[in-house]
């Protein structure tokens, strides 16, 4: 056979139309191996600061005086963030491990993953607020009685409260954004494993 009679037009049907793996495995088992490690970091972060914010309002209900009319809302801040980061670690209980899994699940895992966070943040934002307001009401109910010392921690109470909401708010945000292209993203891929 010489190149002449060679049928060049149906070796290229043939080659187009061989099936091409649309998922680059070893890149999505990189990306799920690298998100698995900053899960757990973030999740030691959160265990120590939860650790850190329960010893510092222990401090501040031993120094508050009975009369405080914080102190309700530190007494209540402690079950809060223990209960609050209970429920981080039951929302992402089964996202620890991420060895040996195949591509299917590999991209199930990573679709929990970011809805996990999504639902963190949006949810820690709410409970936020809430805690925010409640500070706010005390702080108005406890104007008429307080003396100059607590009204400043008082006000220390909202101004730093509406800080650290502002700041949780931009972070669902963001949250929420990135999550969204990173769920279509891999929702796509999951169709295509799925067809192919």
């Amino acid at each position: 056979m010489n190149d002449a009679e060679f049928d060049w037009t149906s070796l290229g049907d043939e080659w187009r139309a061989q099936a091409a793996s649309p998922i680059d495995v070893d890149r999505l088992r990189e990306e799920v191996s690298k998100r698995g490690r900053s899960l757990r970091r973030a999740l030691l972060g959160e265990m120590a600061l939860t650790l850190l914010s329960v010893a510092t309002l222990i401090g501040l209900i031993v120094k508050a005086e009975p009369s405080d009319p914080m102190l309700p809302i530190l007494v209540l801040l402690i079950p809060v963030s223990i209960g609050f980061q209970g429920w981080s670690l039951w929302l992402r209980r089964r996202q620890w491990r991420d060895q040996g899994l195949d591509t299917a699940a590999m991209l199930q895992l990573d679709i929990d993953r970011v809805q996990a966070s999504m639902r963190y943040w949006r949810q820690g934002t709410w409970i936020g607020l809430l805690l925010w307001l409640g500070i706010c009401a005390l702080t108005v109910i406890g104007i008429p009685d307080s003396d100059p010392r607590q009204l400043s921690g008082m006000a220390g109470g909202v101004i730093g409260g509406a800080i650290g909401l502002l700041v949780s708010v931009v972070m669902a945000w963001r949250k929420s954004r990135s999550g969204k292209r990173r769920l279509a993203r891999l929702r796509e891929l999951q169709r295509q494993l799925s067809d192919g």
